[in-house]
């Protein structure tokens, strides 16, 4: 049985007209179909030979992922992640693609494609990026040699120069500039200079685990760490941050942009009154959060506290220091600078954990606030559906994967014989 889902309908650009992107439920499992041009399609899916044609338009119907994908959520997800890869290679295009063939140049070696290329990338581009660009296609020259004709560098041989690369380097360098040369041969695709974009075969190499430990802080720790934030000098930014990761569970980009009316301090049950106060996680201001999806997540009574102390009624939680007005981390972000959401907190967060040290308590990182909220609930019994869902995941794979340690034992064990 096939029906339409409720996800709502998408439109993706292509330098061939608007493509719609909609979903269908197919037996056990959902499917995302597109629908355009068949230039379009062929662009968004340029290994394919055979498209189903309706009159003038075409449509394709596809696997979102390897896996069955079985949640509406997920699969709005990873259709964001479809739109984000086309959206870059589209960027690529429209910004490089209509100046690069206008003096006639002619390109037919892989020295011919990187000169050119990297000349017209230049301009658009942050030095640091730049830079790293011309890093990185010294080893694809070193590699694939100046002279090589475009049409003579097949996945095959962009496979073994990969292994090349990360045995002099590593994996994670290989992985890198094999990102730099899909952005150069997505480019040659585009414009006709190769024929075929075998190269979007060739796939990343695994990238050996860096053994780092998810430290995180136990609820006595949390309070530990609460108490050091409000003797920093920097307030009530100091407070809110510590409180903020460790009782809502947010990311670092998240706790930059919370805003205080994206915090419902006096929502209460209308069936009860009781108090409900909720976090919303919403886009604004052009960000939007790591999934693209707003969600709520209920405010603890601690946490209530802490934020009606200092509540205000609109701006941003987090505030700069009014020392630091014109600091790097609250000016215009210079061309090549490092990104910063809207305000930059690693100061406060590097002085609050030296403290803390030389105190005789354990420092984390700051991404370690996340994971002390997700551990002491878990710890707490709450079920691993609501911590995932307060997360931001889809489903509970992200938090089995990563808090799995702390749901082994469960004295439900003992409830079907054995000695009580």
């Amino acid at each position: 049985m096939s029906r339409h889902t409720s996800m709502p309908s998408r439109l993706q650009k292509t330098p061939h007209g608007d493509v719609t992107l909609t979903s269908r439920w197919t037996q056990s499992r959902y499917y995302l179909v597109a629908y355009g041009s068949i230039p379009a399609l062929r662009w968004l899916f340029p290994d394919l030979t055979r498209f189903e044609v309706i009159g003038d338009k075409a449509r394709h119907t596809f696997l979102p992922g390897p896996r069955p994908v079985t949640v509406e959520r997920e699969l709005r997800k990873i259709c964001l992640l479809w739109q984000a890869r086309w959206d870059e290679e589209l960027d690529s295009w429209t910004h490089l693609g209509s100046t690069a063939t206008s003096d006639g140049k002619v390109l037919v070696t892989v020295s011919d494609l990187f000169d050119h290329l990297f000349e017209l990338r230049k301009g658009s581009l942050a030095g640091t990026t730049v830079e790293r660009d011309r890093s990185y296609l010294k080893h694809w020259r070193l590699e694939f040699g100046a002279d090589t004709p475009l049409g003579a560098i097949t996945s095959a041989r962009i496979d073994a120069a990969l292994r090349n690369i990360a045995a002099r380097t590593s994996p994670g360098t290989a992985n890198s500039a094999l990102g730099t040369l899909n952005a150069f041969l997505n480019w040659a695709v585009n414009q006709a200079v190769i024929p075929h974009a075998g190269h979007k075969s060739v796939r990343r190499l695994k990238e050996p685990s860096r053994g780092r430990t998810r430290d995180w802080w136990q609820a006595k720790e949390v309070e530990v760490a609460l108490t050091f934030a409000a003797r920093d000098s920097h307030q009530p930014t100091a407070t809110l941050l510590v409180a903020c990761g460790c009782l809502l569970g947010l990311r670092l980009e998240e706790i930059i942009m919370l805003r205080w009316q994206d915090l419902d301090l006096d929502a209460h049950d209308p069936k009860t009154g009781e108090a409900r106060p909720v976090c919303h996680v919403t886009p604004h201001s052009g960000w939007k959060p790591k999934d693209g999806e707003p969600r709520s997540i209920p405010i603890s009574n601690t946490l209530v506290h802490l934020l009606q102390q200092h509540r205000v009624q609109t701006g941003y939680v987090l505030v700069p220091d009014d020392s630091r007005k014109n600091s790097p981390s609250t000016r215009e972000r210079k061309e090549g600078a490092p990104w910063a959401y809207r305000y930059d907190p690693r100061r406060v967060w590097r002085r609050l954990m030296l403290t803390m040290s030389a105190s005789g308590h354990r420092p984390i990182t700051m991404y370690g606030m996340r994971h002390s909220f997700a551990s002491n609930l878990l710890i707490a019994g709450v079920s691993d559906v609501k911590v995932s869902r307060w997360l931001g995941h889809g489903d509970t794979r992200m938090v089995h994967r990563h808090y799995g340690h702390l749901l082994v034992y469960d004295q439900d064990i003992n409830l079907v014989g054995g000695r009580r």
